[in-house]
Parts: C-alpha cells; structure tokens; sequence
C-alpha cells in the first residue's frame, strides 16, 4: 500500500473510542494525547469539560461527626 504525501492524515471519528481515550490519558497524565483526543472529539464537535475533583464518598453507615 502507498501513500499520497498530499493525503490527509487519518483520524479516529467514533466519539465513544475518543472520549475513552481522553480518559485513559487524563488518567494516566499524558498530556500529549489528552490533547490529541481534545483536538479529535472537538474537530467532530464535542468539547468536554471536567468538573473539579468530587470529594470521596463516605462508607453506607459512616457517621462523619463521630
């Protein structure tokens, strides 16, 4: 298979595998592709936001003022 220097360079387009994606390397700290996924889902027009940290979740039962 040969390619055309001039052929555009191919991109993933299914919103499910980039939001994963976006995920996966937020998770992981990769900035590089969490920008690259960013750049993809906003190219199809999806802008994702994050909201700040949620504080983590008492156990069922937990009494927080004991």
């Amino acid at each position: 298979m040969t390619t055309d220097s001039t052929s555009p360079v191919p991109r993933p387009t299914d919103p499910p595998f980039l939001f994963v994606t976006l995920l996966a390397a937020r998770k992981a700290g990769d900035k590089m592709l969490e920008s690259l996924a960013r750049t993809w889902l906003s190219e199809i027009g999806i802008r994702v936001v994050f909201a700040s940290e949620l504080p983590a979740t008492q156990a069922k039962g937990a009494n927080p003022d004991a």
